[in-house]
């Protein structure tokens, strides 16, 4: 899997390359299935944080840690190509976390940037890192998608933010209104919205956001945070579930690792 010389140019204009379907119906009910198992067990995780209204479980951070499924995703060739082809180096998951926004109770995030947080947590010296989102249901317009202020990217690290921590020490760094609008009036905001088994490919210094879901739609994405194994973090006071401590180089699985 190559990502073409338009889908590179639209990554770096816009700061994201969405992939159809790259992954098949049978592979994503593998991950739902991994995922639901997740949800079921009630064991109280040190990576969970949940909704601040519903305690549904809002972010699950390190699946690949402790699941055999999750394992074999960020050991992916389908979506490890392209990010190595994207960052030009070998890569190793710098964080890996869930978003399963729930129906009717998952809740937004503000604007913000993921290299602000992992530069002001770890020590993430550069922007040579990625965010690459599975989606495992069909998102559309309505049901809370990734929101995107294409080409906002080339900016670099925003200074105006506020951190925003979170109960489980994980901290968004939320733009400010004046910067988000300034940006929203010369660039505009899409949603990014796509089929169940599609991966969106983004910078990490794109500026994001989403709303809640009010729908009775599921709207769960991975996210695959990966970083360049030439762009360590300096800083290693977090959890191996926020900040992952080892920076070897991954090795591919098999195509079919998921179904086999």
């Amino acid at each position: 899997m190559k990502l073409s010389i338009e889908q590179l140019r639209q990554f770096e204009q816009q700061g994201y390359v969405i992939c159809k379907d790259l992954f098949t119906s049978e592979e994503m009910k593998t991950l739902r299935g991994a995922l639901q198992e997740i949800l079921n067990d009630d064991i109280d995780r040190p990576g969970v944080s949940r909704e601040k209204n519903s305690k549904a479980p809002r972010l699950i951070y390190g699946a690949d840690q402790f699941n055999e499924v999750f394992a074999r995703l960020v050991r992916h060739p389908r979506w490890m190509e392209p990010a190595k082809q994207i960052l030009e180096s070998d890569v190793y998951i710098h964080q890996l976390r869930i978003n399963p926004k729930a129906p009717y109770e998952g809740e937004g995030f503000w604007w913000h940037q993921d290299f602000s947080t992992w530069h002001f947590e770890d020590g993430m010296p550069t922007s040579n890192a990625l965010m690459i989102a599975v989606f495992m249901d069909d998102i559309y317009d309505t049901n809370g998608p990734l929101m995107v202020i294409p080409g906002s990217h080339k900016y670099g690290e925003i200074p105006e933010r506020v951190p925003n921590p979170d109960e489980t020490g994980y901290t968004v760094m939320e733009v400010s209104r004046d910067v988000v609008a300034g940006l929203v009036k010369e660039s505009g905001i899409e949603a990014l919205t796509g089929s169940a088994g599609s991966v969106m490919f983004m910078h990490c210094n794109l500026l994001h956001a989403s709303a809640g879901n009010v729908t009775p739609y599921p709207r769960s994405i991975i996210y695959i945070n990966a970083n360049s194994v030439g762009n360590i973090p300096t800083k290693k006071k977090r959890a191996a579930h926020h900040c992952n401590p080892d920076a070897t180089a991954l090795e591919p699985l098999e195509d079919d690792c998921l179904i086999s």
